[in-house]
């Protein structure tokens, strides 16, 4: 990526990826960090009113609506049309075509409370995270602060994601989940990625 692209694209990184250190204490001392999980297609998982569940819990409430006739397994075109009901949904001015800022605007409901501060004053944690391998094509290690779930299925670099776009990623996306490549996804197979939180 070139430096340009780069810094058209930083605003609208920074307004969705801004890491804050959650004040909780995990079992080493250290500031525990929560971070928003995704579903595969970019739909919060946890903040606001959904609360904060573990990364299983939420993808496998996830899996459940999904594969909703029980079959252990969600198919391509179950993925994809998950994939095709979130792409309206976060469109929020149907022009086809969803923005950082209107992602910053859906988002905001499921914004992560942070400890409260001496103050009294409450921020929000805005970090972004997906399970590592639902961070399709990116180094969770230099990215996940970064990388947006949606955003990165801007494959023109103009700062939009259309739906065709968004339906080709979400399609690879599929590609790379499915390891035993059979045409499903397994449970085990999408919660392969929270064992990296």
């Amino acid at each position: 990526m070139n430096l340009p692209v780069l810094l058209r694209l930083l605003p609208a990184f920074l307004a969705l990826a801004t890491p804050l250190a959650l004040g909780a204490c995990g079992g080493s001392g250290e500031p525990k960090q929560v971070r928003r999980l995704f579903s595969p297609s970019g739909e919060p998982l946890n903040g606001g009113v959904l609360g904060l569940p573990s990364c299983e819990e939420a993808m496998s409430k996830w899996f459940d609506r999904i594969d909703a006739e029980h079959r252990g397994g969600i198919g391509e075109a179950a993925f994809l049309e998950d994939a095709r009901r979130q792409f309206r949904v976060m469109d929020q001015n149907h022009d086809g075509v969803v923005t950082p800022a209107e992602l910053a605007s859906y988002r905001a409901p499921f914004a992560i409370p942070r400890k409260r501060q001496q103050g009294g004053a409450e921020t929000t944690n805005m970090n972004l995270s997906m399970p590592a391998t639902l961070s399709h094509r990116n180094d969770p290690e230099l990215l996940a602060d970064f990388s947006d779930p949606v955003m990165v299925a801007d494959r023109h670099f103009r700062n939009v994601v259309s739906e065709a776009d968004f339906l080709a990623y979400e399609h690879d996306n599929f590609v790379e989940l499915n390891t035993a490549r059979n045409g499903r996804l397994s449970r085990k197979e999408v919660l392969h990625g929270c064992e990296a939180e």
